[in-house]
This record gives structure tokens, sequence and C-alpha cells, in this order.
């Protein structure tokens, strides 16, 4: 989550931050006119069909000044008092303590017939005096445990315009910008009306799915984008009065990522295996189904894929693994709707997003 302290006037006034004043956008001055008119085409086909909205620079710039105004910036290196800092250590033992109580709940009975794990739940917060936190090292060691996917970070501890929220970071599991996230120290409200307003985006720029995997640097892409740009920052100066430029653009541009991501990973996948499914439990061949599915060509995103498993036997025993680990959970008695679930599920679990 994104949590930048940088003034509002830093943040620029591009349409598209991650797509302007790179070679991308030099790239696309000079296409051949002909791009262009079918850039245009596609915005006038969009017009038509309401999908997405039409705006003006005019129109941008008037959200955008309605955005809310960067929260001021924050100084780590004035310091909380010895004081002030011994009871943040005990308070933090015992969130940390709670926390893990807490995913405790969700260990196997295997687990919990561990005698350390045992005693863990039988602590009680009267017992957590100071000696006994000193003891305990503040239960630092939970963080270590594997359970915890946050822990409190050292370069904010001792900070004293802080508060506990903004002192934790959630551990780095694949986020590609997770070194600048961290450092943003955004609060709790602002953080929660973030994820609002990405969900919000997700829904509303639902239209662009098709678009995200054309050529960055084309024509058609640079009118797409900037349109959802355009209604990014709609939605962000209408409808979340604690959004920043920094937090609309960023959110926007995790949007497009996202969708990127699922269509890469998964979109399309479900629906060949199932038809390959269909075919094999009438008797067919994987292979023979597989080809059969092809000449479908009703899944062109996965066609590629698709051919390349028939014109290579490397590909060909990888989509067949995949393909059974996609359907291992379909018995014979289950109907085609049931099953049609399960290979989605599969499909969807079969890559962790990060």
């Amino acid at each position: 989550m994104p949590r930048d302290h940088r003034a509002k006037d830093d943040a620029g006034t591009s349409m598209d931050p991650e797509e302007s004043n790179s070679d991308e956008a030099l790239h696309a001055t000079m296409e051949p006119d002909i791009d262009v008119q079918e850039a245009e085409l596609l915005i006038q086909e969009l017009n038509a069909l309401r999908i997405g909205e039409a705006f003006s620079e005019e129109d941008f710039l008037d959200y955008f000044d309605r955005l809310a105004c960067e929260p001021p910036w924050i100084d780590l290196k004035v310091r909380l008092k010895s004081e002030e800092l011994a009871k943040q250590y005990d308070r933090h033992a015992l969130c940390r303590l709670r926390y893990y109580k807490h995913k405790l709940k969700q260990a196997s009975k295997e687990e919990l017939r561990d005698d350390k794990l045992k005693r863990i739940l039988d602590i009680s917060e009267d017992d957590c005096n100071k000696e006994f936190l000193k003891k305990e090292r503040f239960f630092r060691r939970f963080e270590q445990d594997g359970r915890f996917d946050w822990f409190f970070h050292l370069d904010y501890l001792a900070c004293s315009f802080l508060d506990d929220y903004q002192r934790l970071v959630p551990k780095n599991h694949g986020y590609s910008k997770w070194s600048e996230y961290h450092t943003y120290l955004h609060s709790y409200e602002i953080e929660r009306e973030y994820v609002e307003y990405c969900e919000e985006l997700s829904k509303q720029l639902k239209w662009m799915e098709p678009y995200v995997d054309m050529d960055r640097s084309s024509v058609k892409w640079g009118k797409i984008s900037s349109r959802g740009t355009l209604q990014a920052i709609k939605i962000a100066a209408t409808s979340f009065h604690k959004i920043t430029s920094c937090l609309a653009f960023t959110g926007y541009y995790e949007c497009k990522e996202s969708m990127a991501y699922d269509i890469f990973w998964f979109k399309e996948y479900d629906g060949v295996y199932f038809e390959i499914w269909r075919r094999v439990t009438q008797g067919m061949g994987f292979r023979d189904a597989l080809e059969e599915v092809y000449n479908l060509n009703r899944f062109p995103l996965r066609q590629h894929f698709m051919k390349a498993a028939l014109e290579y036997d490397e590909a060909m025993m990888m989509m067949e693994d995949e393909f059974l680990t996609c359907t291992a959970e379909i018995t014979p008695e289950v109907k085609e709707d049931k099953a049609k679930d399960l290979i989605v599920e599969a499909v969807n679990n079969r890559v962790k997003k990060p």
C-alpha cells in the first residue's frame, strides 16, 4: 500500500505518469498516420458504445485540482524520549502476542500438540509485566516464525511523529515496489480509503481488460491509457476525499498491472481446460482433444500456447501435467457446471498473485 508524503506540486499533472516522458511517448509520435487514425476510430467506437468516459484536458485539470493535498512531511529524525520508547516496546510486545494467538487459532491440531505453542496460548496479558516481557524479548521472535505477514520496522520505531500503524510494515511477498511503498507513512484512514479506491477502479475500469495486452508504445494504447487515467482521477476526486494525486496515479497504475497480470496468468485457461476435459471424459486422448479445442479458435489469448504444445513434445507434456493438476478434484459423478467451477478454482490457485 503506497504511503507517500511528498508535496502535491511534486506529483506533476501528467495524464499518465507511467507512460509519459519516456521513449514510448517519443516512439508513439513517430507512428504512421494510419495508426493515429485507427486509434481515433477506436475512441469513437468506445464513445458510441458508452464504454469508459470521454473527458477534455480541462476536465482532467479540474478534477486533478480537487484531489486531496499531500499529508505534512514527516521528519523521522525527531526521536521519542526513552520513557516513551520503553512504553512502546511493551505495547508492541502485546500486539505480537495477540496476533500470534489469533494466528494459532488457524493452526492444525497436530501443531497445537506442541508444548511451546500451548504455553503461548496460556499466557495472559495480566501476567505480562515489564520483567516478563523483557525475559521474552518482547516476543520479537514471533515476527520470525513465519506466521506473521507484517513487522514493526526498525527505521520507524523511534520517530515521535508516527503512530503504531505507521510503524507497521507488510512483509515483502513479491511486491515490486515494496522498498518504496513502506516509506510512504500514510495514516490508517488514508490507506483504508486507498483500498476502497482501488476496489472501485477494478470495477469501473474493467472495460480496459481487452486492451491491456496492447503494445505499450502504440498510439492505440496511449489513447486507451489516457482515457483510463482521466476516469481514475475523476473517481478519486468525486468519491474519495483523502486520495492525493500520488495515490490516485499509483492506484491506477496498479489497477492496470493487476489486469495485465490476470490476463497473462489466468484468463481463458479455465475455458481451454474445461473444453479439453469434456472431450477427454468422452474417451478422446489428450492430444486429440487439445487439437480439436485449438481448431475451435475460441480462446485467442491461448492459441499460441496450444499451438506450441501441438508442435513440441516438451510443451505438450507441460500442458498435460497442468491439465491433470487443474482437473484432479473432478470425480466421475461431478456434473459439468461443478466441474467448470473446480477448474476455475484450480487455475486461479496454480499461481499465487503477489
